[in-house]
């Protein structure tokens, strides 16, 4: 392990923080890009959802560069492809130039995230999962900021405050990134994935979220609820919220060693629990009231990334080595992104067409990933090998 005590952790997790606004402050300027770029909504939703796309792509290829050069370089090129991209995004005179920033800016993000269980290993972090639910919180909380502060700004200063954000955090993670290990050694073992069953979880958990922010609003005004679009913004927000708070919560929880199976399964639990609950507003089975709405959403957010950010840190412990970790936590990402490129596309109209067939879907999914805590070691790896080798 480094000497450096994990000095790598708070600017990693700001940068996050600052990467989740760039890409979600997007979300609440889509009339003003449709204007300003003259394109269609779904080129604009394309924008949006790239960073998934590069996830998909970049995730495992992210984790193996990490695996045998260390994670200084990714980290130098995640911060520096974030703030070039933003800025071309934010002078962009056309769709294409934009598209182009947002690709580079796109990119970043499995550089930064995927390789997770290695850059903290490598960067000394000793506490895993506080330093796994703080990353992924900060992630959160950032997307959270974008949705929510967006419309309060005007699309310019919006698009030119992710660039400054990205600067000034980026920077600050650069300086610190000589406490990191270097490159991989022999004595690091064979690099190879391990594949996981905690990958279901990420899977279930990631597509069931983004696609209940997809489908609410249609889903409301299906259901003749008022203000249904801003009613829909706002779950969308809270659910962000509830997952920032839920990943730095019980990731701190999850320190605590006797907690090491319960905890997991209890949350598994939980978030079915407030998915059966938010299916059943969406799909006016419980009458859907704006507080209902706002509690379930919240909570099923706070839950169902605490699990999340257990399940990524489980699925590192399970690789054993400190650069394995983070090719695990690769898998685990593009799983999650799989899950998200296809259920919401797949699943999320049924919630209008055919809802008892939606809901049925989605509660087998949230069995399915909920078993997994009760069957799987929540400690598949040693920790002590991990730090030793």
């Amino acid at each position: 392990m480094s000497n450096s005590n994990g000095r790598i952790l708070w600017p990693y997790a700001f940068f996050a923080l600052t990467l989740g606004w760039g890409w979600f402050v997007l979300a609440p300027l889509v009339p003003y890009l449709i204007g300003t770029l003259h394109v269609s909504l779904a080129l604009i939703l394309l924008l949006i959802s790239l960073y998934g796309y590069a996830m998909i792509v970049g995730a495992l290829p992210a984790g193996y560069w990490v695996a045998k050069s260390g994670p200084r370089a990714a980290l130098y090129v995640s911060v520096l492809l974030t703030i070039v991209g933003l800025a071309v995004r934010a002078l962009a005179p056309n769709f294409t130039v934009a598209l182009i920033g947002q690709i580079a800016a796109a990119l970043a993000y499995p550089l930064l995230i995927a390789p997770i269980g290695s850059v903290l290993r490598l960067g000394g972090v000793r506490q895993l999962k506080l330093g796994t639910g703080l990353v992924i919180g900060m992630l959160f909380l950032g997307m959270a900021a974008g949705s929510f502060l967006g419309p309060d700004m005007s699309p310019v200063t919006a698009l030119w405050m992710a660039v400054a954000l990205n600067v000034v955090i980026g920077l600050w993670l650069m300086s610190q990134l000589r406490a990191v290990s270097g490159p991989s050694t022999p004595s690091l073992g064979k690099t190879r994935l391990v594949v996981s069953w905690w990958w279901v979880i990420g899977f279930v958990v990631a597509s069931i979220s983004v696609m209940f922010g997809s489908v609410s609003t249609s889903a409301l005004l299906h259901l003749h609820v008022s203000n249904a679009a801003a009613l829909g913004g706002l779950l969308s927000g809270l659910t962000f919220l509830g997952s920032a708070f839920g990943a730095m919560l019980f990731g701190w929880m999850g320190e605590n060693p006797s907690r090491i199976r319960s905890l997991p399964r209890l949350l598994g639990v939980l978030t079915v629990v407030f998915l059966f609950l938010s299916g059943l507003l969406l799909t006016g089975t419980l009458s859907p009231s704006t507080a209902g709405l706002d509690s379930a959403f919240f909570l099923f957010g706070l839950f169902s990334n605490g699990w999340y950010t257990l399940a990524l840190e489980a699925s590192a412990e399970q690789a054993r080595t400190r650069q394995n970790a983070g090719i695990a936590t690769a898998g685990f990402s593009m799983a999650s992104n799989i899950g998200v490129a296809i259920i919401p596309v797949v699943v999320g109209p049924l919630v209008v067409t055919a809802s008892s067939v939606w809901m049925g879907i989605i509660v087998v999914m949230g069995l399915f990933a909920a078993t997994i805590p009760f069957l799987v070691s929540a400690h598949g790896g040693s920790r002590g090998r991990q730090q030793s080798a």
